[in-house]
């Protein structure tokens, strides 16, 4: 609603003559005109500012104002998710769009050179600006957690069990040649390729989606269904019951959602080192 009103009100201006430079709406910083991928930059720059500082409390809390807290920073996290997967695809697309525009001679090779480092340039701030909100998540996550741990004993050792769990990889080798993306879906960017016959290690993600490390040339999403396990992965950890349940439950979607953060930022930096994309 807040963009909503904002372009009903440049549009009247365009519309009587007279358009005054209007400012960003409340909250937001104005996005670079110079840079396609702006409004993009913007929308993450302000999901990163909804990271602020944890609340200063004179006394330990209890369970259940942890629980709501644990409840706001899952779905500021969600935030911070969406809009660097957005503005992931957007630099790559931008990516394509350039390489497009010089292959077809639109443009001059040496002028898509420029741009190109350009655009690097661009992502490199974008990742450098995500590492620090990485760093802002792990120190806030360091005091949580410890309030948790006094509210609910034993939820450190039990979290530290479920990603192990999760974490452990197992090896598997592609069946057919396989698509590597930046993220575990479908449209996401494709990073890089298997070959089929390959043994790669492998780790479940969401969407049937498993995270493949092949070596230095082949790290990225792949589909599970394209693999053949060769090793079972180990049981799940046992959820917990009775009345720390539900935070133990909340602290541990915390952890799930800053290492998926950590993970796309990683995968990210290495796309980036790479061109970003497969040769074309």
């Amino acid at each position: 609603m807040r963009f909503r009103a904002f372009g009903v009100g440049l549009a009247l201006a365009l519309v009587s003559g007279c358009a005054p430079r209007q400012p960003p709406p409340p909250g937001l910083a104005a996005a670079d005109p110079a840079d396609s991928c702006g409004p993009q930059v913007v929308v993450f720059v302000s999901a990163g500012d909804l990271l602020g500082e944890p609340p200063r409390r004179q006394r330990p809390p209890g369970a259940e104002e942890l629980a709501s807290e644990l409840a706001r920073e899952n779905a500021a996290i969600d935030r911070l998710q969406i809009a660097f997967d957005a503005l992931l695809y957007c630099r790559w697309t931008e990516v394509r769009v350039i390489r497009a525009d010089a292959a077809s001679n639109v443009v001059p090779k040496a002028e898509a050179s420029v741009r190109l480092a350009a655009a690097s340039g661009r992502l490199r701030a974008d990742l450098r600006r995500a590492q620090q909100l990485r760093q802002r998540l792990s120190e806030r996550s360091a005091r949580l957690e410890a309030a948790v741990e006094r509210a609910a004993p034993g939820t450190a050792a039990a979290l530290l069990a479920e990603r192990a769990a999760r974490d452990a990889p197992v090896r598997a080798v592609a069946s057919a040649p396989v698509a590597l993306r930046l993220r575990p879906e479908l449209r996401a960017p494709e990073v890089g390729r298997v070959p089929a016959g390959t043994e790669v290690s492998l780790r479940p993600a969401t969407g049937g989606f498993g995270l493949v490390d092949g070596g230095l040339r082949a790290w990225g999403y792949g589909q599970l269904g394209a693999f053949t396990v060769l090793q079972q992965r180990r049981a799940p950890v046992t959820e917990a019951a009775g009345p720390q349940a539900e935070l133990r439950r909340l602290a541990a979607t915390n952890l799930v959602r800053r290492d998926n953060f950590a993970e796309s930022l990683d995968l990210a930096e290495r796309s980036a080192e790479a061109g970003f994309e497969p040769a074309m």
